[in-house]
């Protein structure tokens, strides 16, 4: 794996410009699946990485034109948690279709299915990655 973007990613929910910081680590094989880092960031304004992981997903999966699911995972960094334990969740999302969708006060936006989370921790996703997170 090796870093080919890390960038804060700018997305609109309901009409708030929300923001979270994306690390995509691409495989050097093409049989390997891109690995997703979504982290929350201490100074997002608006909705959640958690409340909106199918939108920021789908947006992602689009313009990078990831050949294929990604594996996703869920950072909270202690700054975004109120300063409580590091947190790291790996999202399965009930489908990789695109759609669009009206979302709070007939906003449309593109979505994939909704997630469930299981826990990791910070070791396991570095191997994961290969790098330092």
């Amino acid at each position: 794996m090796y870093l080919a973007k890390d960038y804060t990613h700018l997305y609109d929910s309901a009409g708030v410009q929300s923001r979270c910081r994306i690390r995509l680590y691409l495989p050097y094989e093409d049989t390997d699946a891109a690995v997703v880092i979504c982290s929350e960031l201490p100074d997002n304004p608006g909705a959640s990485v958690k409340d909106t992981a199918e939108q920021i997903a789908a947006e992602i999966i689009v313009g990078f034109r990831l050949p294929a699911p990604p594996v996703w995972i869920e950072h909270h960094p202690p700054q975004s948690t109120s300063n409580q334990d590091e947190k790291f969740e790996l999202l399965v999302f009930a489908h990789y279709n695109i759609q669009k969708v009206f979302r709070r006060g007939s906003f449309l936006r593109k979505e994939i299915g909704p997630p469930t989370r299981k826990p990791l921790d910070r070791k396991i996703v570095e191997m994961l990655v290969r790098h330092h997170v």
